[in-house]
């Protein structure tokens, strides 16, 4: 099968299209038959080796944590799914392996894919959108009536924290620049700011999160414009922040943090529900072919992509 695999760690190290054996799924696992993937950032920091504890140095290494195909075979114990399901996930495997015509998952993160998603829908979903989902539940406790900053709100993860931020019952303040205002506001920021022409963290602003999707900021810098209480999140590790590991960590008041979570095909199912409620959508910067991963990663390290970078694999 044809993947996309990094041979070595380093500061030059580029994705290569090669073929490769077919992966075999074992107890609890499927293999899915990848339609399509998607580019996150973590795609391209992993060839540099800043993430090798984590993930490993087992070459060649294939990369790309989302994933939304057909069912093609099931290991033993699986009875959830089937061969010719629809199905999409955000892998736990390895360095999640689905930049390839197919992929072993986990069952556990796997859930049936919303007949409302394209493919290439559904592939832009998982990662981005349960960091979100994640970030405002667990370390941001968000509750109805509460008012939520969004840094960064029309990025990957930005489109999916601001609609998921309004689906949980928040009032959403939106930053981005003007240019993007529209899009904002399509997906359900209340207000939004041009952080090119105004100050973003207001002191006594009253955010009881602010949602730093992007790393601009500090905790120090955010506490100002924090509700008693409230919390900065951050998903770039800047000084200041804790990890917060759910079930382990102690959330404290005005406290910053770098959310540390596992995929569940549970919460996928909540995404999932959204979306047949026609509340929850993927925004498509930008499709490329398996053959165009270095393009689509070029693509990413601009961080000017409006909502996700997609890799159509079939």
């Amino acid at each position: 099968m044809k993947a996309a695999v990094i041979e070595s760690f380093g500061p030059a190290v580029q994705l290569q299209v090669r073929d490769v054996p077919r992966p075999v799924p074992g107890p609890g696992q499927i293999l899915m038959e990848v339609h399509a993937s998607s580019v996150n950032p973590i795609d391209w920091k992993i060839p540099g080796g800043q993430m090798a504890a984590r993930y490993g140095s087992d070459f060649p290494m294939i990369l790309g944590f989302d994933a939304s195909g057909v069912v093609a075979e099931v290991g033993a114990g699986v009875t959830a799914f089937a061969p010719g399901d629809a199905v999409f996930a955000r892998s736990d495997v390895g360095a999640g392996r689905c930049y390839a015509e197919y992929a072993v998952l986990n069952a556990r993160t796997v859930a049936r894919k919303p007949a409302e998603l394209s493919h290439a829908e559904a592939a832009a979903m998982p990662l981005a959108a349960l960091t979100a989902l994640n970030g405002l539940r667990d370390p941001g406790q968000l509750k109805p009536g509460q008012r939520v900053l969004i840094i960064g709100a029309v990025g990957g993860v930005g489109t999916y924290a601001v609609q998921i931020a309004r689906n949980l019952g928040a009032r959403v303040t939106g930053v981005c620049s003007a240019a993007n205002f529209a899009l904002a506001r399509a997906l359900g920021a209340h207000e939004v700011l041009d952080y090119t022409r105004e100050p973003v963290l207001v002191p006594g602003a009253g955010f009881h999160i602010v949602y730093d999707t992007i790393g601009a900021h500090s905790p120090e810098a955010a506490r100002p414009a924090l509700a008693e209480g409230g919390c900065y999140l951050t998903l770039v590790p800047v000084p200041g922040i804790e990890f917060f590991m759910p079930g382990q960590t102690v959330r404290k008041p005005s406290g910053g943090y770098f959310l540390v979570w596992a995929p569940t095909g549970t919460d996928l199912e909540i995404l999932a529900g959204w979306v047949r409620e026609r509340r929850l959508k993927s925004v498509i910067d930008s499709e490329f072919s398996l053959d165009d991963i270095q393009a689509a990663q070029r693509r990413s390290q601009t961080l000017r992509a409006r909502g996700k970078i997609v890799i159509r694999v079939k």
